[in-house]
């Protein structure tokens, strides 16, 4: 059953929903909102167990430039479980900060207890068309375990006749207890964006997992590799098709998957 975490990301929640329907008392309006809904699997390699799961995310901007922002996640694989997170943000014309907490239902090892991020980005100009990203994150679980991640994430934009051009670096750190483990991870990616039309793109990652085992007793330290192409298109001027595929491996396990689903812009006039 949900305990504390959850009550705390709901009052977070509940207070953004307060916040915003005081900003609209005062004369603020929703400028922009979505859903996103999709459905995914992932198969797994030697004799771990399969992973289905369906997620929604959704978004509400205001023009007082604070956002509310809420996501679930049902997840069926060793265990089953939900999750739930709600968070807050400020856009400005350069720079967004952003801050989620969420919880589970009762689990032991396949969603956290308690889920922390706080995620800061900075713009250039157009014309240098730069976009950097940070972010930290931490998650505790029911069966003691413990994760704080950090990472940068630098993006680069060049224009072209019919969208941009996305060149991406991304570096992570992780530490992991029990076992006061700290690993690392690099990313690339490419992708091509043509705005309310089509996008395509891949993202490559590599770096070390370095944990002690919880499904499997041990202590692991292992060499992993992903890719993940993405793709969307609008199937009319509010409606996007959503999809992923991925796969990863390392010397214990491979994985194999992907979702696809639907997001619906409510963008206002």
């Amino acid at each position: 059953m949900f305990c504390m975490p959850a009550i705390v990301a709901g009052l977070l929640f509940a207070s953004g929903l307060l916040l915003s329907t005081s900003a609209m008392a005062q004369g603020m309006q929703v400028t922009r909102s979505d859903i996103t809904t999709v459905f995914g699997y992932y198969g797994v390699s030697h004799g771990i167990s399969d992973r289905r799961f369906t997620t929604v995310w959704g978004n509400t901007l205001f023009s007082n430039n604070l956002g509310v922002h809420a996501e679930a996640h049902y997840m069926d694989r060793e265990e089953t479980a939900g999750f739930f997170a709600g968070g807050l943000s400020w856009v400005g014309d350069s720079a967004e900060v952003r801050g989620w907490l969420g919880t589970s239902s009762e689990n032991d090892s396949i969603l956290p207890e308690l889920y922390g991020r706080v995620e800061g980005t900075f713009r250039t100009s157009a014309e240098t068309g730069l976009v950097f990203h940070s972010a930290l994150a931490y998650r505790s679980f029911r069966n003691s375990a413990e994760e704080t991640a950090a990472e940068i994430e630098i993006a680069k934009y060049i224009p072209l006749e019919t969208g941009n051009l996305i060149l991406s670096a991304l570096a992570r750190v992780v530490h992991a207890s029990p076992g006061d483990h700290l690993s690392s991870a690099f990313g690339a990616g490419l992708a091509y964006v043509h705005p309310r039309n089509v996008s395509v793109g891949v993202h490559v990652e590599g770096g070390r997992a370095t944990y002690d085992g919880v499904l499997a007793p041990g202590q692991f330290d292992e060499q992993y590799v992903s890719i993940r192409p993405v793709v969307s298109f609008y199937l009319t001027d509010d409606i996007e098709l959503v999809g992923l595929m991925e796969y990863s491996s390392r010397e214990s396990y491979d994985v194999y998957g992907g979702h696809v689903g639907l997001k619906v812009h409510f963008d206002q006039p």
